[in-house]
């Protein structure tokens, strides 16, 4: 065991309540970083599989015959952008709403089965769901002039793509934030912990230790801090995601792409802990250098 590393377990025994409060502060900006990320993980899977069922329902002029809405059936379903394509009768389309709104009935069966138009419920593939994909297929629907209607609720898929990008930025801007002011108490913390060793670090400038060796230390404390903090925050968010989210989502069903909510992905995982150690040395060295620069 290296000399450096000696000191470090040594300093982190000495000040045990200091070194647990810099690592209670880097775990808590772990968290809250890491419940952020599980709304947005989830939010966008959610969002993914209603835009894989975002459909076009084109609905069909009045003089447009039975063979005709046949016909314009079977050229949609040939596109590429296209993965299904469903005619629904005038009469079917009665139905329906007869089974759904029992209130209509009476006036459907006065109006006859031609009361409501048919259609063609077109589901499209995922690379075209997109607004601008979507404007340009009704666009071509639209040219044919067999359709009064098309309707595709382009305002939904729009203000749903603003929606997630305001989060990612929203939490772009939280995330600097917390991993600012982590910084600036643990910092602190780690100030601390150095201020209580004056007298050691003092004796090691005049004997002529180098800035590397009194400094390293201090940088093993901050990983070891943000490693420790980091195993805390990832079990810490185990628990949220499997006690409360996963319970709530049993208890109160909600269609989230038609999977269960997922935990963070390996990459985010690995960037939290990454955020924590980083944190720890950047914190300890921070400390360390303002020390010495009043030694100086």
């Amino acid at each position: 065991m290296t000399a450096p590393f000696q000191r470090a377990l040594r300093g982190l025994k000495e000040h045990t309540y200091l070194a647990a409060v810099a690592t209670g502060v880097i775990a808590a900006v772990l968290v809250l970083l890491g419940v952020y990320a599980l709304v947005v993980v989830n939010l966008q899977a959610a969002l993914s599989g209603w835009q894989e069922d975002v459909h076009v329902s084109a609905y069909f002029n009045a003089d447009v015959s039975a063979a005709d809405q046949l016909t314009a059936q079977a050229t949609i379903a040939t596109r590429t952008e296209v993965a299904s394509v469903e005619l629904v009768t005038a009469p079917m389309a009665a139905a329906w709403m007869k089974e759904r709104v029992p209130e209509v009935g009476p006036l459907l069966v006065e109006l006859g089965d031609s009361a409501l138009p048919a259609s063609l419920e077109v589901s499209l593939r995922p690379a075209s769901t997109s607004p601008a994909a979507m404007d340009g297929f009704a666009a071509s629907l639209s040219a044919t002039g067999q359709f009064a209607e098309i309707d595709y609720g382009r305002e939904w898929v729009e203000r749903a793509a603003a929606f997630l990008a305001t989060l990612s930025l929203l939490g772009g801007v939280l995330g600097i934030i917390l991993v600012v002011a982590a910084l600036f108490l643990v910092g602190n913390t780690i100030h601390l912990v150095v201020y209580a060793r004056r007298d050691e670090l003092e004796i090691l400038r005049l004997v002529g230790a180098t800035e590397s060796y009194i400094v390293t230390p201090f940088l093993i404390e901050g990983f070891l801090e943000g490693l420790v903090a980091s195993a805390f925050a990832l079990a810490i968010l185990q628990f949220v995601h499997h006690g409360v989210v996963l319970r709530l989502h049993e208890t109160v069903p909600i269609a989230f792409g038609g999977q269960d909510l997922a935990f963070l992905p390996a990459s985010i995982l690995f960037g939290l802990v990454a955020t924590g150690i980083t944190i720890g040395i950047l914190a300890g060295w921070v400390a360390v250098r303002r020390f010495l620069a009043r030694l100086a």
